[in-house]
């Protein structure tokens, strides 16, 4: 499983690509541009403006005249170089820079000076970035073309990589620790996102738009299955979406839009995987894996059959191990969807606006099998095969309706109060049927069959398991708010919100209320000072008997109370600063939940100005999660890192907690009243200059500090904070030095920094340098 892990890391941080993909946008943008400047090429004969004298680093030329346009490009060229120690593997999952050569930025301006002899667009915009190797490259083009139309269109590729060694880790125990290098759900894969929009008679009394967005997320992936063994899984990760649009706007009154929007999404899900890590060996020499939780120590079969798992690297046969692993399940979902809504303030002192959304949604799972050969050991079992029982071997079909409406209104009652209502209502109903064909090979305690054992000599049993279910849910909500205007310096506002939540499923028709108390104020003392205040207190009961507990989740807060503040002040010309406060508290008081919550935080940034050529900016925030919830767990070891021995209070059986146990149950089987224990405190600092000594030389700088500093229960004994304990520090300096007319040198030092507290796998801590150079030219 290692070595597996290890040939797809390398991926991280590899070039995405070469000065040779830029985006077809961009190359669109430039041919269109030809195509303009090839009728009529004409140098403008006329005396540039003198520039404003700004002391800054200058590179813009004046604007050139081509084929009746103004135009003016930009291009930076150039490249990075980092040198790095420490974990790649984290260094990938939150930088993933490396060594290359970069289209750092690129963008071309168009303006038509004579739109009447421009018949093709008047303004034309394009920009690119990060093209080369960077984990993100970008591209957008717009055009419009007066009254006829408006075109907006953008390229976005983004590579995610994940290795974080801590999560869906085995850290296995508590006689020996076998930690895994790498996470065993390794992602990398990248994300591809074009999008366009086109607007005919964009400032007519009927507007119409059509759009179309495909999306593709893709690579290779890790997962992993309890059967034979807890086995890791290869998976080519693959979703994609398509999107289409199409709408018209309708002025039906003054200061009145009426607007039809009509979607069609198409979504292909299509993710097979296969067993990876088969490591050892049977004694015919066939693969298998025995799965990642497994320890050297390890004994399985029974009687004179008992051994350990692995001798001179060949299996016992009597052990679980997974041979094959596969499955396919290719999902196509369409969700086509029609919008109504309207906005209006044909009174002047009234502004209402409205949505009504349609929505019918169909999924289905088609062509499903998933394949296991190997041996589960406690049913005997030596192969599994897995179909779909609906037509075409669909696994399942399902349908969703959904239909959302909202409406608001606010209106000025005189020059002092306002009154506003927020209307809003959620509704869908879920529905589906699966079907699924199993035939299994397995023996019985008599047979003992083993992973040896011929499949063939197996009498296969065939079954098929119908599910039909349904989930219905209706979410109404309405919101009241009162603002009065007590002088031209003091704010009030009062008001209350409901929200009633019902779901309905299999012998379940439960209904949540939740009320809202919200206050606020805004208080300007003075021109450049302002202060404001916002109360909220929510309280969620549960509406009929049928309902047992007062929340959604069992974890969730059925008391909240959030408090926030802020104030801005601009003391002189010179330097202005702000505070922000912010402060949620929850708890759940069913004696079977007590859950707490809370959330601080505080922030104070301040701009200072201390000349023309020198300014500062600070900012410093601490932010407190913080949260704990009765929680019961098993544990089999000596002795518990947590928790009150036996069946205590959350994790007592009674006739009203069925699923808790009895303190006369065995020791190993009694469940444990754990805390959920949770608390992240963070700190963090960015403090930035910028100075401009002269017209041609711009110097910035400064640092970027997060600190965390939390603990957490932590059952496993081997289990380590990890980032719950962590520094990132990420200093940096930039220079700009206009060395002629229209060209700069631009040079970038960053350095990115990730600490951990030691401990658990391989190390995740990592420091390193990214140095980017480059020369901007623009004409």
């Amino acid at each position: 499983m290692t070595n597996q892990t290890k040939s797809l890391k390398s991926l991280g941080g590899s070039p995405a690509g070469t000065l040779f993909r830029l985006s077809t946008l961009t190359l669109a943008a430039i041919l269109t541009a030809g195509a303009n400047a090839a009728a009529q090429i004409q140098p403008d004969t006329k005396t540039p403006t003198a520039p404003k004298v700004e002391k800054k680093v200058v590179a813009l030329p004046a604007e050139k005249t081509i084929g009746g346009y103004n135009i003016h490009q930009m291009v930076e060229l150039g490249g990075r170089v980092t040198d790095k120690s420490g974990s790649s593997a984290m260094w990938a999952t939150m930088v993933n820079q490396g060594t290359g050569v970069r289209l750092l930025q690129h963008s071309l301006n168009m303006r038509s000076n004579k739109p009447s002899k421009t018949p093709f667009f008047d303004n034309l915009s394009t920009t690119s970035f990060g093209y080369g190797g960077d984990p993100n490259d970008v591209s957008t083009l717009n055009l419009n073309k007066g009254r006829l139309y408006d075109f907006a269109g953008s390229f976005r590729r983004d590579r995610n990589y994940f290795d974080y060694n801590l999560f869906v880790n085995s850290l296995l125990g508590p006689a020996a620790l076998v930690p895994e290098p790498s996470s065993l759900h390794l992602f990398n894969t990248v994300r591809r996102n074009t999008d366009t929009m086109l607007t005919l008679f964009p400032v007519s009394l009927v507007h119409f738009r059509a759009g179309y967005n495909h999306g593709t997320n893709e690579g290779p992936t890790y997962s992993s299955v309890h059967n034979g063994g807890d086995v890791q899984l290869l998976q080519w990760f693959r979703n994609s979406i398509d999107t289409y649009t199409a709408g018209l706007d309708v002025k039906v009154a003054k200061r009145t839009m009426l607007s039809y929007d009509q979607f069609y999404a198409f979504f292909k899900g299509d993710s097979p995987f296969q067993l990876t890590g088969a490591n050892y060996k049977l004694s015919d020499g066939t693969p298998a894996s025995l799965g990642v939780d497994t320890l050297a120590s390890a004994t399985c079969g029974s009687g004179s059959k008992k051994a350990v798992e692995v001798v001179s690297g060949i299996v016992n046969p009597y052990c679980s191990a997974t041979i094959t692993q596969n499955q396919s399940a290719p999902t196509r979902t369409t969700f086509p969807t029609e919008q109504v809504r309207f906005s209006s303030r044909y009174w002047s002192k009234v502004a209402m606006n409205g949505r009504v959304t349609y929505s019918g949604g169909i999924s289905n799972v088609n062509n499903f099998n998933e394949t296991f050969v190997g041996l589960l050991s406690r049913t005997f079992m030596r192969q599994e095969i897995d179909t779909g029982g609906l037509g075409n071997g669909r696994l399942a079909h399902n349908k969703r309706i959904n239909v959302n409406a909202d409406y608001g209104v606010e209106a000025e009652l005189n020059n002092h109060f306002a009154l506003s209502d927020a209307i809003t209502y959620w509704d869908f109903r879920n529905e589906g049927l699966s079907i699924a064909n199993s035939v299994v090979w397995a023996g019985t305690a008599a047979s003992s069959p083993n992973l040896l054992t011929p499949v063939s000599s197996l009498t296969p049993a065939s079954t098929s398991t119908q599910n039909n279910f349904f989930l219905n849910q209706k979410n109404i909500g309405n919101t009241v708010l009162g603002i009065v205007s007590l002088n031209s310096r003091i704010k009030l506002s009062g008001g209350w919100r409901f929200n009633s939540r019902n779901i309905v499923d299999t012998g379940d028709d439960l209904t949540w209320h939740q009320n809202w108390l919200l206050l606020g104020t805004v208080f300007q003392p003075k021109l450049g000072t302002r202060i404001t205040l916002n109360y909220d207190q929510m309280n969620s009961k549960s509406a009929n008997s049928q309902t047992p507990s007062n929340t959604y989740t069992r974890e969730a807060p059925n008391k909240a109370y959030h408090l926030r503040g802020r104030a801005t002040a601009k003391v002189a010309n010179w330097i202005n600063f702000s505070v922000t406060g912010n402060g949620f508290w929850g708890k759940n008081d069913d004696p079977l939940v007590n859950h707490l919550e809370h959330n601080y935080d505080l922030s104070f940034a301040s701009q200072i100005v201390a000349n023309d050529s020198l300014s500062f900016d600070l900012a410093v925030s601490h932010d407190e999660v913080y949260s704990r919830t009765d929680m019961c767990y098993l544990y089999s070891g000596p002795v518990a890192p947590y928790g009150d021995p036996g069946s205590a209070g959350t994790c007592l059986q009674t006739s009203t907690n069925p699923g808790g146990t009895l303190p006369t149950a065995a020791a190993t089987s009694q469940l444990r009243l754990g805390n959920g224990y949770y608390s992240a405190p963070s700190t963090f600092f960015s403090g930035t200059f910028n100075y401009t000594p002269t017209r041609r030389v711009n110097l910035s700088g400064g640092v970027r500090v997060n600190d965390v500093t939390g603990q957490a229960e932590l059952l496993n004994p081997y289990q380590v904070p990890g980032a719950l304990q962590s520094t990132i520090l990420s200093p940096f300096a930039d220079l700009q030095f206009n060395i002629a007319p229209q060209w700069i040198w631009h040079g970038n030092w960053n350095r990115q920094a990730y600490y951990e507290t030691d401990g658990g796998p391989t190390p995740r801590s990592f420091q390193g340098d990214i140095v980017t150079l480059g020369v901007k030219y623009a004409f």
